[in-house]
């Protein structure tokens, strides 16, 4: 459970972290590098349409090279291929870690989806003033072997001196194989979930919107060298992710925190 639960609150953090991650560092920098190491937590849901939440515990790192090469556990290992002021076009691959049938009685018996890495192509471009836009396309190479494609906007303001808000919100379509993946029931698991006293119909799923979605995070800094990291993100299920059997609440929320250190 802690695996997958954990892989969930990446998923999350990296749900605006990614595109946060192509974006140019708002202070000065002494060297081309960046170092930054912190901790915090999240209390994010069970699994995907889960009614229950776990509280995890969380590194936050994050290395970059310029304007160009980033690696940290949520935004994972890219590049920018193109960074001009404005615009941003880059490639990343992350971690997925699948899902685990222990997440909830609803998935007993059922197996796990294995871990494997997402392929990531991201795109932004500014629009007017502080407004952009966003777009992805991400490949599961492992785990479910689909395909989601993200879109939206962000706007980024500095509301006191040392306080950034970001606010960002999106939208999800997945595929038919990732949406029968994660919120798909055939008939060997309905059998399977009977078995263990939890009537769970055999339930179809499709391609189509899977969320919409609007995160906001803030970045005091300290001083030069620490800063306190916080998110809020609230989302909720469309289509045949939010009529799954397996769904339990189709508004899914997430907060966390984290002190970070700049070296």
């Amino acid at each position: 459970m802690r695996r997958a639960t954990a892989a969930l609150a990446l998923a999350v953090v990296g749900a605006y972290a990614g595109f946060a991650s192509a974006a140019p560092i708002d202070h000065p920098m002494p060297s081309d590098w960046s170092f930054t190491l912190g901790a915090g937590a999240l209390l994010t849901p069970s699994y995907p349409g889960a009614a229950s939440t776990k509280v995890v515990p969380l590194p936050f790192i994050d290395v970059r090279y310029k304007d160009r090469i980033f690696l940290s556990p949520i935004a994972g290992l890219g590049v920018n291929v193109l960074a001009v002021p404005g615009a941003r076009l880059g490639l990343a691959l992350l971690p997925d870690f699948g899902r685990s049938a222990s997440d909830a009685n609803r998935l007993r018996g059922w197996g796990d989806i294995g871990t494997g890495a997402d392929l990531r192509l991201f795109g932004q471009l500014r629009l007017i003033g502080p407004v952009a836009v966003l777009a992805a396309v991400r490949r599961q190479l492992g785990g479910g072997n689909g395909t989601l494609v993200e879109g939206g906007l962000t706007t980024k303001l500095r509301l006191l001196p040392h306080l950034f808000v970001t606010a960002t919100g999106t939208v999800t379509w997945g595929n038919a194989r990732y949406t029968q993946a994660y919120f798909g029931v055939d008939a060997a698991q309905s059998a399977t979930a009977l078995s263990f006293g939890n009537v769970v119909p055999v339930f179809a799923a499709g391609a189509g919107l899977r969320d919409a979605s609007l995160a906001l995070s803030a970045n005091l800094r300290l001083d030069d060298h620490w800063s306190l990291q916080s998110i809020f993100k609230t989302e909720v299920l469309l289509g045949d992710a939010g009529r799954s059997p397996l769904t339990e609440q189709r508004l899914q929320w997430t907060v966390g925190g984290f002190i970070a250190y700049r070296l």
